[in-house]
């Protein structure tokens, strides 16, 4: 019986404790469907208002607030904001679309670990919720361009740069993934086949520690790797 009481707790302490917030019961209903099919992750708590959700973070102690940006009384974005100075180590994920960049860019100056679309499935919320607890930024596959245009490019770079050890040739197809280019259009560029992009943009996400075509880029200007 000790045996499987040690596995129970061993369980419970591993477990990400995640707070969903949304306005919308459906989409509540929906986020919590979604973390049901994973045995590691466990709702504690929601809240259809974001100025609740500071007292429910007391009370529940989570690892992770996933919170739509778009909420009456209190947005996602101000929420964040509050959250963040009272608990600087906790992890905030909005959910937005792309077609609302002033959202995107306030989310990244509040703070937010990352940011989803409403459509993002199943297995792609499990996943973002694994690697935002675990310290990495997370977001939707998407077009990044207008974020570099209107948020990377204005954004004071760090005084050192982050060497990462790629290669000259994945060094040419980052500075395009940094260009808003698709791998089509790289591979029209460099005079190579699509596929050999796609083995570079693996070997970059690789090399850098990151899970999507956004997370590179947002990283290569964090890291001084393009200018």
């Amino acid at each position: 019986m000790q045996h499987s009481t040690d596995a129970t707790q061993s369980a419970a302490e591993n477990t990400i404790r995640v707070l969903l917030v949304d306005d919308d019961p459906m989409v509540l209903a929906t986020l919590q469907s979604y973390v049901a099919t994973a045995e590691d992750i466990d709702v504690v708590g929601t809240a259809e208002d974001g100025s609740l959700v500071r007292d429910l973070v007391r009370k529940h102690d989570p690892d992770l607030v996933i919170m739509d940006i778009q909420m009456p009384v209190m947005t996602g974005i101000e929420a964040t904001v509050q959250l963040r100075k009272e608990f600087p180590n906790l992890r905030i994920v909005l959910l937005t679309t792309f077609d609302e960049d002033e959202f995107l860019l306030d989310a990244l100056d509040a703070g937010a670990a990352g940011f989803l679309l409403k459509n993002t499935s199943p297995q792609d919320l499990v996943q973002a919720i694994r690697r935002a607890h675990s310290g990495n930024r997370v977001v939707s596959p998407g077009p990044t361009d207008r974020l570099i245009d209107n948020y990377l490019l204005r954004t004071p770079s760090s005084s050192e740069v982050t060497d990462v050890g790629l290669s000259a040739r994945e060094q040419e197809v980052l500075e395009l993934l940094c260009r808003g280019r698709s791998n089509g259009q790289i591979a029209e560029e460099l005079f190579v086949a699509e596929t050999t992009v796609k083995t570079h943009v693996s070997a970059i996400m690789r090399k850098m520690g990151v899970g999507s075509r956004l997370e590179i880029v947002v990283q290569a200007y964090e890291r001084r790797l393009v200018r």
